[in-house]
């Protein structure tokens, strides 16, 4: 059994909102697995990820079937 929360990011892990999440998830000792993202393919407009990402930006957070985006969000849930 996986980790209960995935955490999509940019492949390159250069975006500072992607960061942000993570840093937060981090600190508050949640256990989560990170999915990379290559936005320079175009995944982030490809399914499944514009399912769980609307506006199709990263980072997204994925709990269970619950799917959060805005680092700010992320970081208060």
């Amino acid at each position: 059994m996986g980790a209960p929360f995935t955490l999509f990011v940019d492949s390159q892990f250069l975006s500072p909102y992607a960061m942000s999440a993570y840093v937060a998830l981090t600190e508050k000792q949640l256990p989560f697995e990170v999915r990379m993202i290559d936005l320079d393919a175009g995944e982030q407009r490809m399914q499944p990820y514009q399912c769980r990402a609307l506006t199709a930006r990263v980072p997204a957070l994925t709990h269970g079937d619950f799917n959060l985006t805005e680092s700010t969000a992320i970081a208060e849930y």
